[in-house]
């Protein structure tokens, strides 16, 4: 018994000391790897930012914004919408003027206020479509975030798109919209769906 003790003592004191060893080389083995990754990480940082140092321009100049020009009007418009995302620069005429009409024209509505009416909502209806008077063909190219412009007595008026939603068409719509601000609400069919219409509601950003 004593001898077999002896002997499983030396067994577990010889597997302890090697385990030990294989630990203490693991450790050491990591370390170096961590080292190494650190310092290959440091030197492409250093790179990176030399790189960067290189090509920053020495010299830069600051220029003034781009004065606001205004878009000739020769038919008398009250008003020009512009969206550069789609291509769009249509005028629009006041609320009860003959041609102010969605058979004929993009069509500022009766219950809309005007652009500089505190907390207004200046509402634009136009058909989509392939036709020519489909003033709001491209509208559903549209996202959260895209700009609208409109032009009105000399000023720019500068609306962001905050909400975008659908409606059935039923010959009425649902406007929601923050009430406290101003507003730009255009509305027309929605595309590929002849039941339904859909309301863009943007707030206005800027006004030069």
């Amino acid at each position: 018994m004593s001898k077999l003790s002896n002997k499983a003592i030396v067994i577990i004191a010889f597997i302890a000391v090697i385990g030990g060893i294989l630990l203490i080389s693991s450790d050491y083995l990591q370390g170096k790897k961590d080292k190494a990754y650190q310092k290959v990480s440091i030197s492409l940082y250093s790179e990176i930012n030399n790189q960067t140092q290189d090509n920053t321009p020495q010299n830069i100049e600051e220029s003034e914004e781009e004065p606001y020009v205004p878009t000739p009007n020769p038919n008398g418009y009250l008003g020009i919408l512009t969206i550069d995302k789609i291509n769009l620069q249509q005028g629009f005429f006041d609320k009860d003027y003959e041609d102010n009409n969605v058979s004929k024209n993009l069509t500022f509505l009766a219950p809309s206020n005007y652009p500089d009416e505190k907390n207004g909502n200046v509402i634009l209806v136009a058909h989509s479509g392939t036709t020519h008077i489909a003033y709001f063909r491209n509208l559903y190219q549209l996202n959260k975030g895209d700009t609208a412009k409109i032009e009105y007595k000399g000023h720019l008026y500068t609306y962001k798109i905050d909400n975008i939603y659908n409606e059935t068409k039923d010959g009425s719509v649902t406007i929601y919209r923050d009430t406290t601000k101003q507003t730009l609400t255009m509305i027309t069919c929605t595309k590929n769906d002849n039941t339904k219409q859909t309301i863009y509601i943007a707030y206005l950003e800027s006004v030069k």
